[in-house]
């Protein structure tokens, strides 16, 4: 029925009309398949993934190695759905990279793995560069050029401090204020 007559009585003579209609149509309701069609597929569905008949594979049997490989090969890089043309940030790459990871061990190291805020040893810890990251590229690595901060302090730090343009002379009044 279409939106139009939704809501409305249909006269008696429209509704035999559209019984009548119906009649062996596949798509009303209550129509019946010959016995013949569920035998055939139920046939055709021996064996096949995610099916029972058969006993062959059912959905909760596991996929081979080689099966999840191929399927992942499927969907990665350029033939995966969220493919952008190989873009990704500089500044994730780097901060993924190999050489910052080993700056930030240096850093926490020099620290002994101390917030020079707080004086916590342990425990949650953030490398703070000194200079920023983004405008002093050239002392990203710099090992003098960071500091060990618990993940509060470097929270409060940027906080009241903001996230570019800091200096010494902030992260210096920051660790000496009570």
């Amino acid at each position: 029925m279409s939106n139009a007559h939704k809501g409305k009585k249909l006269p008696e003579e429209q509704k035999k009309k559209i019984s009548l209609s119906l009649i062996g149509n596949k798509r009303s309701l209550g129509y019946k398949h010959p016995k013949e069609f569920g035998e055939r597929i139920s046939k055709a569905l021996v064996g096949r993934p995610g099916t029972w008949k058969g006993k062959k594979r059912s959905i909760l049997c596991p996929l081979s190695l080689e099966t999840r490989k191929r399927m992942s090969d499927g969907q990665s890089g350029e033939k995966g759905s969220n493919w952008r043309g190989g873009l990704k940030p500089i500044n994730k790459k780097i901060r993924a990279g190999l050489e910052f990871r080993l700056w930030r061990e240096a850093v926490f190291a020099r620290d002994n793995w101390t917030c020079q805020k707080y004086g916590i040893r342990g425990g949650k810890l953030h490398p703070h560069h000194i200079l920023n990251f983004a405008e002093y590229p050239e002392l990203r690595f710099a090992i003098d050029n960071g500091i060990t901060l618990s993940e509060k302090a470097h929270r409060e730090f940027h906080k009241k401090y903001g996230a570019i343009n800091n200096t010494l002379e902030q992260l210096n009044e920051y660790l000496h204020e009570k």
